[in-house]
């Protein structure tokens, strides 16, 4: 590296810390076999900001308060009742009826064994099933997934050590990961899980790991078992609330990353019927939200939603592989409705991907914040992957602007000025080509007797600096982009004359 003062290097410890560094993922699941849990290293657990949901949301609508014990009670009838009208409408099997019972007998009385975070994590899985039974909303087609995610937090908050928080978990026997929010429990994921099938796939056709056909052939069975009917298409829902949402909810992203899944899976397993669920799926891009995922964009277009609870958050990374699923199914499978959704997109995705360019770095959504190094590398990612299927400019220009951010270093050009007031403050100006860590450094006869760091964005800033002698100051800036913490680059300025006090 280049020297560089402890201030400074202080300076950019804290600069990096409140632009938050993005640590690399680790690939272990925490798989539970009965009384044991062993942490392996599963290749085919998706790392990365390609299978997590995002950033939560803000501004949604707050999460309900606590229920109390006469809400709570409600919620415990409003679930026997739902079970039980679903069996007298032979909606449910007695079989059916009588596990979902026992499940929610177990998790109960495990609920009121527990203490501590334990018990708060099983009993938030808990009251989310009650809610919905209270809104009326545990439909037969959502018991499948609700009752096993019940289960499996039974299972688990009896024992089982505490995976991190975005943690995965899995059970013996079973292809489904689930993730660890805290304070919400285990919850099944279906973007995680869509994402594990495409690792899998591509093991056997890339040879990028075991191929393993049967596991995958199983994952996507247990994903559609988790399945359910919202308005005329299946989905998967998620069961938790995120951001202000609360669920039911669904994500454009996991819609068409199952989609390009469930695709790719019938060619490899040399299976046609897989693409009878994809088909199915497809209506969520025709539904407006709350419901489906398709909206009016920034860019006066069709848009698909990374949450159907925000219909006015636009995220470029999700929208983008948004319709990079439903392009690659329609090409896997020539499949109609798939061609003309993708082709109803993918202008307005021409028309957002300027919009996500600052200049120096990307925004994470419109009128955003800025991407973090992870999310700005999968948006190039998602750029490049377009590139290489359409051959268009604008996103094979924007693939390349973007890798360009992470690779050049800043750029600064001292603005002035060439002389100073002794005693007056006087504001050394410069520009900068992208958002760094700046040092101004400045010496008189050798001796360092001004020494600043401080956060620059793209654009024009300075420093205050008051001179206390007559003569010439030894002037240096240095700068350090902080998204990817590249080398140090320093600048010899010259100097400074300060002239004497009128």
């Amino acid at each position: 590296m280049c020297p560089q003062t402890a201030r400074f290097a202080a300076g950019l410890i804290a600069c990096i810390a409140l632009w938050g560094a993005t640590p690399a993922q680790a690939r272990n699941v925490l798989v539970v076999e009965g009384p044991r849990a062993t942490q392996i290293n599963d290749p085919f657990a998706p790392t990365g900001a390609g299978a997590d949901l995002g950033r939560e949301p803000r501004g949604g609508r707050k999460a309900r308060p606590t229920a109390g014990a006469s809400a709570r009670s409600r919620g415990q009838r409003a679930v026997l009742v739902a079970l039980r009208t679903a069996r007298r409408q032979n909606k449910i099997s007695d079989g059916r009826y009588r596990s979902y019972t026992r499940i929610l007998s177990l998790a109960r009385k495990r609920h009121r064994r527990l203490r501590g975070t334990r018990k708060l994590e099983l009993g938030s899985v808990l009251a989310t099933l009650e809610e919905i039974a209270r809104s009326k909303q545990l439909k037969p087609g959502r018991m499948p997934a609700l009752f096993l995610i019940l289960r499996r937090n039974a299972e688990f908050w009896l024992r089982s050590p505490f995976p991190a928080d975005r943690g995965l978990v899995s059970f013996r026997g079973s292809q489904l990961l689930f993730e660890y929010y805290a304070g919400k429990g285990l919850q099944l994921q279906p973007l995680t899980n869509f994402k594990k099938a495409n690792l899998m796939h591509g093991a056997c056709v890339k040879n990028t790991g075991p191929c393993e056909l049967a596991g995958l052939r199983r994952l996507l069975r247990e994903m559609v078992n988790t399945s359910t009917r919202r308005g005329r298409f299946r989905t998967w829902e998620y069961y938790f609330e995120f951001g202000g949402g609360r669920p039911p909810w669904i994500s454009g992203m996991a819609q068409a990353t199952g989609i390009q899944a469930f695709g790719r899976a019938s060619e490899l397993l040399r299976e046609p019927g897989w693409r009878r669920y994809a088909r199915s799926a497809l209506g969520a891009f025709k539904t407006p939200p709350p419901i489906g995922v398709a909206t009016r964009g920034p860019g006066g277009g069709v848009h698909y939603l990374q949450y159907s609870f925000a219909p006015r958050l636009f995220i470029f990374n999700a929208f983008l592989q948004s319709v990079i699923g439903l392009y690659d199914y329609s090409q896997l499978t020539g499949d109609r409705t798939a061609r003309a959704l993708y082709a109803r997109a993918e202008p307005e995705a021409r028309r957002e991907v300027p919009l996500s360019d600052t200049g120096d770095w990307s925004r994470y959504s419109f009128a955003g914040a800025e991407s973090t190094a992870e999310y700005h590398e999968l948006l190039r990612e998602f750029l490049t992957s377009l590139c290489s299927r359409l051959r268009r400019d604008v996103y094979c220009g924007a693939a390349k602007r973007f890798k360009l951010y992470t690779t050049e270093p800043a750029e600064l050009k001292l603005l002035g000025p060439g002389a100073a007031t002794k005693g007056q403050i006087s504001r050394v100006r410069f520009s900068l080509s992208k958002l760094s860590a700046v040092q101004l450094t400045v010496r008189r006869r050798g001796k360092v007797v001004f020494d600043r760091v401080a956060t620059f964005g793209r654009g024009e800033g300075s420093f205050a600096f008051r001179p206390r002698a007559t003569g010439s100051f030894g002037v240096r800036l240095a700068a350090k982009e902080l998204r990817t913490g590249r080398e140090l680059r320093t600048y010899e300025t010259g100097e400074i004359e300060s002239l004497p006090s009128p």
